[in-house]
C-alpha cells in the first residue's frame, strides 16, 4: 500500500493506493495553524503496511522537512516528493524552468489528460486561483495565477479604510449592499478571468475548450460557470499516476 499526500497552502489531503485498485480517500484538514505531528498521528493512527509515501507539496521547505521527519518516524520511510518535470506521464510543461510550475498544477493536468485527452482548461480554486490550458496532445499551453475570491475579499477589507463587512455577503447580480458587493465582485472577477482565458484559448486553437473546476473554494464559484465540469482530488489522482510510475 502506498500513501499519497497533497500539501496545499491551506489544506493537507491524503489517500491510499494499492497495486491495482482505485484511489482510496483518506482525510483532509487545514494544516497551517495546527501541530502537524499531532494532526497526522490522529489521521494516520490506523494505517499499516505502508511501503512508500509520495508527496505533492507547494509549501515552504521547512514544512516539507517537518512532514518528512513525521513520515520517517511513523513509517520508517523516506517521503518521496514529486517535482514538476519538463515532461512526464503524457504532459509537457510549458515553463522554461519546469520546476517553477507548481507540482499541484502539473499533477492535476496529468490526471485530466489521463481521464480525457482534449483541449481543456483546468481551474483550481484554493488559496490562489490557478487556470491552466492543456492541449489534446498533452502540451501545457500556459496558465494564470489569480487571487482566489476569498483572497480578493480579504484584500479589499485590508486595503480600504471604510469597507467594513457587517455580515457574510451573498451573491447578487445587482448588489445593493457593501457585504454583497464585495462578495459578488470577487466571484465575478474570478469567473471573468476563467471565461476570458477559456475564450482566448478557443480563439487560439480554433475549437472550444472543456472547463474543469476543482479545489476547496470551487463551490461558491460553480454557479457562475454552468459549463464547468466539477472535478475532485485531481492532484491526488495525478499523484497516483506518478506513484505507479515510480521505481519500486
Amino acid at each position: 500500500m502506498k500513501l499519497l499526500v497533497d500539501v496545499g497552502n491551506s489544506r493537507l489531503k491524503w489517500a491510499r493506493l494499492d497495486a491495482t485498485g482505485p484511489l482510496a480517500p483518506g482525510g483532509v484538514f487545514a494544516h497551517a495553524q495546527v501541530a502537524l505531528g499531532d494532526a497526522l498521528a490522529r489521521e494516520w493512527r490506523d494505517l499499516a503496511d505502508i511501503e512508500a509515501v509520495h508527496v505533492a507539496s507547494v509549501v515552504e521547505p521547512a514544512r516539507e522537512d517537518e512532514l518528512a521527519a513525521i513520515v520517517r518516524e511513523r513509517f520508517g520511510l523516506g517521503a518521496q516528493f514529486a517535482r514538476s518535470p519538463a515532461a512526464a506521464l503524457g504532459v509537457r510543461n510549458a515553463y522554461a524552468q519546469p520546476a517553477r510550475l507548481g507540482v499541484d498544477r502539473f499533477l492535476a493536468m496529468v490526471a485530466a489528460q489521463a481521464a480525457a485527452p482534449r483541449l481543456q482548461v483546468l481551474a483550481s480554486v484554493g488559496t490562489a486561483l490557478t487556470i491552466d490550458a492543456l492541449a489534446a496532445d498533452g502540451e501545457h499551453l500556459g496558465g494564470l495565477i489569480v487571487p482566489s475570491p476569498l483572497l480578493m475579499r480579504r484584500a479589499v477589507i485590508a486595503a480600504t479604510a471604510r469597507v467594513e463587512l457587517r455580515a457574510e455577503g451573498r451573491y447578487r447580480d445587482w448588489p445593493a449592499s457593501t457585504d454583497d458587493g464585495v462578495y459578488s465582485g470577487a466571484l465575478q472577477a474570478a469567473a471573468g478571468a476563467i471565461e476570458r482565458f477559456r475564450a482566448a484559448l478557443a480563439k487560439r486553437c480554433g475549437a472550444p475548450a472543456a472547463l474543469l473546476l476543482g479545489g476547496g473554494g470551487s463551490d461558491e464559484l460553480a454557479p457562475l460557470l454552468p459549463a464547468a465540469q466539477r472535478v475532485h482530488d485531481l492532484v491526488l489522482q495525478g499523484l497516483a499516476h506518478w506513484a505507479r510510475s515510480a521505481p519500486a
